[in-house]
């Protein structure tokens, strides 16, 4: 039996959570990046940089927002994507 042949009423236990495996996968990418590049994310130095660039993106959209260049909807759901790149530099780290 899979999920599509559970009644509507039925919460299973170990479902899975369609975007917390699409956030894993945008972690994965952000390694497979570097690695093209000859780098890791797993090297201090890099997933450091890697937190100082999300940094300033998040100054950007922040900066766009404040001149009306982007909503705040927009600015938020922008930041939710670049918070990745913050998660795969600690994903990486462990």
């Amino acid at each position: 039996m899979n999920s599509d042949d559970l009644p509507d009423n039925v919460i299973p236990l170990f479902s899975t959570d369609a975007q917390a495996e699409k956030r894993q996968q945008m972690i994965e990418t952000w390694e497979a990046l570097y690695l093209r590049h000859g780098q890791t994310l797993t090297d201090v130095k890099t997933a450091a940089s890697l937190r100082v660039a999300m940094q300033m993106v998040e100054l950007l959209l922040n900066g766009a927002q404040d001149c009306d260049v982007i909503s705040d909807e927009q600015r938020d759901q922008l930041l939710a994507i670049a918070q990745t790149g913050h998660e795969a530099a600690d994903e990486w780290q462990r």
